[in-house]
């Protein structure tokens, strides 16, 4: 979930930029969930972050992200 507490520290970018690298290689698939952050955050964060399709908790439930997921997943 990328909120404004997980852009706040640090080693979230360590975290992040494994996590890119891995779906670069196809060993991963990223769904990044926003969460009371806004585009231009994400963008100022990371722009590679920003460019993926996301779900958003300012548009869609917990329920209706976690109904999306179960289907891709299962």
């Amino acid at each position: 979930m990328i909120s404004k507490d997980f852009i706040k520290k640090g080693w979230t970018n360590y975290e992040l930029d494994g996590i890119i690298t891995n779906a670069i290689s196809g060993e991963q698939v990223i769904l990044p969930i926003w969460h009371n952050i806004t585009k231009k955050e994400v963008i100022d964060f990371s722009p590679s972050l920003a460019d993926k399709f996301a779900r958003n908790t300012a548009i869609n439930t917990i329920e209706e992200i976690s109904t999306e997921i179960a289907v891709l997943i299962l």
